[in-house]
């Protein structure tokens, strides 16, 4: 029979989390030194 694919979890359709914006910045100033 046709199953159709379960529908992807809302965190995924949903924009990024806050965490990611500092850890960007962390990343971004370690890696310029």
């Amino acid at each position: 029979p046709c199953v159709k694919p379960p529908a992807p979890p809302a965190w995924i359709m949903q924009p990024a989390p806050d965490w990611q914006t500092p850890l960007n910045g962390i990343i971004s100033s370690s890696e310029n030194g």
